[in-house]
């Protein structure tokens, strides 16, 4: 992809990160689960996913120079994949990886690993409905819909919460108090 690619994602000077999560969740389970060969378990495979958004996220509003955002995640995506099969002590096979665009490995595990713990860790202070809600959309893959019926709550209710969830996790990160 191009840099207006990534352009098409930028609101207001901020990557709107909702409308990638949209649009590219399906691509990165592809690659999680064919990178992994099924080693991994359905959880290790959506902690992935919302790993590769939140360092995206992170990588772009450090630097903002991400010109090829598919091979971009794709990257991410695969790295995660690898150091979550290291610390369970299988071998990954270098082959596999051979035409992959990396992204600097060592760099982006030594200063991400801890801010995402951190991004964990405040999860843990939401309300118990807002902690549902964000494990139903985004470790269990449920639609806004049926989250909304499971709830009984409405669906404009789901997405607000989420984006407040998001907007207050972002906040934190900016003001470094995560």
């Amino acid at each position: 992809m191009s840099k207006e690619v990534i352009e098409k994602y930028i609101t207001n000077g901020k990557l709107d990160l909702d409308r990638i999560v949209d649009e590219y969740s399906n691509y990165v389970r592809t690659i999680a689960n064919n990178a992994s060969k099924n080693l991994l378990s359905p959880e290790d495979k959506e902690e992935i996913l919302i790993d590769t958004f939140f360092i995206l996220w992170k990588k772009y509003n450090d630097n903002k120079n991400i010109y090829a955002l598919d091979a971009f995640i794709a990257g991410i995506t695969r790295n995660l994949v690898k150091e979550k099969l290291r610390k369970m002590h299988y071998s990954v096979d270098i082959s596999d990886y051979e035409n992959v665009i990396e992204i600097q490995e060592n760099e982006l595990f030594e200063e991400e690993r801890e801010e995402i713990e951190k991004l964990k860790n405040s999860l843990k202070n939401l309300k118990d409905i807002d902690i549902k809600i964000i494990n139903s959309y985004y470790y269990l893959s449920k639609s806004i819909k049926d989250i909304a019926e499971e709830f009984d709550i409405s669906q404009s209710n789901v997405k607000t919460r989420l984006h407040r969830i998001r907007k207050r996790i972002q906040k934190q990160l900016n003001k470094g108090e995560l």
